[in-house]
C-alpha cells in the first residue's frame, strides 16, 4: 500500500510541471490546441510609444509597451470558447478588437483570409492600421492583410 502511494506521489511530481503556465513555453495537454498570438511593433521611428493591453476572461497580460521592431507574443491552450482581445494606443489613436476567438482562423471575421488550422496569429502594427497575417507554409513568408484602422 505504501509502495503504491509513493509511486503515485512520484508520478504527480513528474506530471505537474507540464500543467503550469510558464509564459511563452506553455504546454497544453493536447498539443493540437496550442495557439500563439504575435504583435509586431512596426510603427515609424520618432513617434509616440505603442501601448497595448491584452486579456482573456481569465488571463490578463497587463499593459505592455513593446519597443520598435519587437514581437510581443504569448502562447496558450485554446478551446472553442477561448477569446483574447487587445486594446492598442498610439499617440491620440486607438483601437480595440479580438485577436483570437476562433480555433481554425484566429478570428472568425478573417475566415476567408487566414488558412484553416493556423496556429500563429500574427498582427503587424503600422502607422496606417493593424494588419493580420499568417505564415505561408510553401514560401515561408508571412502574408498580411489590413485588419483594422486606427480610430
Amino acid at each position: 500500500m505504501v509502495h503504491s502511494l509513493v509511486k503515485i506521489v512520484f508520478l504527480l511530481f513528474i506530471i505537474m510541471p507540464y500543467n503550469f503556465k510558464g509564459g511563452y513555453g506553455y504546454h497544453c495537454s493536447y498539443p493540437i490546441i496550442t495557439r500563439q498570438v504575435h504583435i509586431l511593433n512596426n510603427l515609424p521611428k520618432n513617434t509616440p510609444q505603442l501601448k497595448l493591453h491584452c486579456a482573456s476572461g481569465n488571463d490578463d497580460l497587463g499593459y505592455n509597451y513593446p519597443a520598435l521592431r519587437t514581437d510581443f507574443k504569448w502562447e496558450f491552450c485554446a478551446m472553442s470558447n477561448t477569446l483574447y482581445f487587445c486594446h492598442f494606443w498610439w499617440g491620440n489613436k486607438n483601437t480595440v478588437f479580438d485577436v483570437f476567438n476562433n480555433l481554425d482562423y484566429c478570428v472568425a471575421d478573417e475566415s476567408n483570409f487566414i488558412p484553416s488550422g493556423t496556429q500563429r496569429c500574427i498582427y503587424n502594427v503600422k502607422n496606417d492600421g493593424i494588419y493580420i497575417g499568417f505564415e505561408d507554409p510553401i514560401s515561408g513568408q508571412t502574408i498580411y492583410k489590413k485588419h483594422r484602422d486606427w480610430s
